[in-house]
């Protein structure tokens, strides 16, 4: 599995702050700022969203001073994937979109919908809002994503539904499955490690000069595949990629 520097900020002093990630907030404000503006005048374009995503996650690495290395990014060439992960921080969304090499889009809880800007500009670009208090809801809700994927975007969803507070990979929930196994999509296994240690759950405070990988593992076909079947492959590519390795066993 090949290896690359993404974002260098190696060297960097470990210091832990508050204002880096206000100031973090305040960025992602401007950007969504920025979408939502596009969108209400009709002049928002894929390629708009592309370089605003661009800079946002420039800026987050830049300001937490956080180096991003990819690990298996020959994987994720091609697509489009489902990108089925674990999810740990708040910074797993620009590391993971950040990492890959194509258009990803990813789902997001019904509750960021109603975050002032930010939610518009979410819905604007594309991101898929699933509540994830009422199954049903949320099984119609991800038509969208089969949306994104019929247009060659691939979608990111965290395999747990939910960040897990200790960093262990809990039960899987099964809405991803079926989106990749009802377009027979490949899904992508991804591994993301280290923003438990920059930012952990329920946190303002975030550490500097720390080291962010991203795994990806090589895609998992889905065609003529049970969403039964895929759950225990899908768990041993997570877990193999969390040990650092790209094959399961």
């Amino acid at each position: 599995m090949s290896a690359e520097v993404r974002i260098d900020h190696q060297g960097s002093p470990v210091e832990t702050t508050t204002w880096r990630t206000l100031l973090v907030f305040a960025h992602t404000f401007s950007a969504s700022t920025r979408v939502a503006g596009r969108a209400a005048v009709g002049r928002l374009r894929p390629v708009n969203v592309d370089r605003v995503l661009d800079r946002w996650c420039d800026h987050v690495f830049g300001i937490s001073k956080t180096t991003l290395r990819v690990e298996g990014a020959e994987h994720a060439r091609g697509g489009p994937y489902v990108l089925l992960s674990n999810h740990q921080s708040l910074l797993d969304v620009p590391s993971v979109v950040a990492s890959f090499p194509g258009r990803v889009s990813f789902v997001a809880k019904q509750e960021l919908r109603r975050v002032p800007m930010f939610g518009r500009a979410m819905e604007a670009a594309g991101i898929v809002f699933v509540d994830r208090g009422d199954r049903a809801k949320a099984i119609t809700q991800l038509t969208a994503a089969r949306e994104r994927l019929a247009e060659g975007t691939s979608v990111w969803i965290a395999a747990e539904g939910t960040r897990s507070k200790d960093g262990a990979l809990g039960p899987f929930k099964k809405g991803g499955f079926h989106v990749a196994v009802g377009l027979e999509v490949p899904i992508l296994p991804t591994w993301v490690e280290g923003t438990l240690g920059v930012i952990p759950p329920g946190s303002l405070r975030s550490v500097t000069g720390q080291t962010v990988t991203v795994r990806f593992g090589p895609p998992i076909p889905t065609t003529r595949r049970s969403v039964e079947s895929l759950l225990p492959e899908v768990r041993a590519a997570l877990l193999a990629l969390s040990q650092g390795g790209g094959n399961p066993g």
